[in-house]
């Protein structure tokens, strides 16, 4: 079942390689301006609009000595607006909204039987930002960057190409006010195409998220510490960047104006 994910408008595919007599850029993401240039055009934009974004996948729960259990599905949208303040500093005004669905229709929870203790619980929608961030030549800090931090030519993020596939990885994620819920361990691998990468002429273009984590049981499975098993959640999730706002799944557009109006940054995006 499609579900509230459904199909996005627009899937933002990554592009087949370029044909033989395409020009061709040279793009050297060793250099560490470069890189964070081609970070931040890999996970939002360099043309000073909304990047609107869709992720999906699936949560297992993993408690030793058993299989990995599947729990329920997740679909999630984020909203950021990237901007450059210096050579090694972009920063990022950014929300996001995420919900729980049913493993088998792919409809949001709002009540959820744990399957390790027969409890019914109340699920959340779980909602982080608005914030702010400073996006480094090798971290995002929470708030806005020292003068010695955005002076940091040798720092970058590793990256990797397979084919005509650029391939570059995020940091792990750390906790702040905005965002209390945060993994014990996660990886994100953002790729997109080496061509379009490189291209100085293009400011936005498609990207793919991959993205898994370890992360503590949430507080509303309600699970008591020595009476219940002790475990993790583990998530599996993918994703991709949207051409507009519009392109969001009708079903889920339609419930994120009302859990947040503020989401859209204008009614034109929508």
């Amino acid at each position: 079942m499609a579900g509230i994910a459904g199909l996005a408008a627009s899937s933002c595919a990554i592009a087949p390689a370029a044909g033989p007599h395409a020009k061709r850029y040279d793009l050297n993401l060793d250099d560490p301006q470069a890189n964070l240039k081609a970070f931040i055009k890999l996970t939002g934009s360099l043309d000073n609009e909304p990047v609107y974004d869709l992720v999906q996948g699936s949560v297992y729960g993993l408690v030793a000595g058993q299989p990995a259990r599947p729990l329920f599905k997740t679909v999630g949208a984020g909203c950021s607006h990237y901007s450059r303040r210096s050579r090694f500093e972009y920063r990022a005004e950014s929300r996001y909204i995420g919900m729980f669905l049913d493993w088998n229709t792919e409809q949001p929870l709002d009540k959820w039987t744990n399957p390790y203790t027969g409890k019914v619980c109340d699920v959340p929608v779980t909602r982080y930002g608005p914030s702010e961030v400073s996006i480094l030549g090798n971290k995002i800090v929470q708030a806005a960057a020292t003068a010695a931090e955005t002076q940091m030519p040798g720092a970058k993020r590793p990256w990797f190409k397979l084919g005509n596939v650029a391939h570059m990885q995020r940091e792990v994620i750390s906790s702040a006010p905005e965002m209390p819920l945060f993994p014990k361990a996660d990886l994100m691998t953002y790729s997109s195409d080496w061509q379009q990468l490189a291209n100085p002429k293009l400011k936005r273009i498609p990207s793919r998220l991959n993205f898994s984590a370890v992360e503590a049981w949430r507080d509303w499975m309600n699970m008591v510490a020595g009476e219940d098993p002790a475990g993790t959640l583990w998530w599996q999730v993918s994703g991709v960047k949207l051409d507009r706002a519009s392109d969001y799944p009708s079903q889920l557009l339609q419930r994120l104006r009302r859990e947040d109006p503020n989401f859209f940054q204008s009614r034109g995006d929508i």
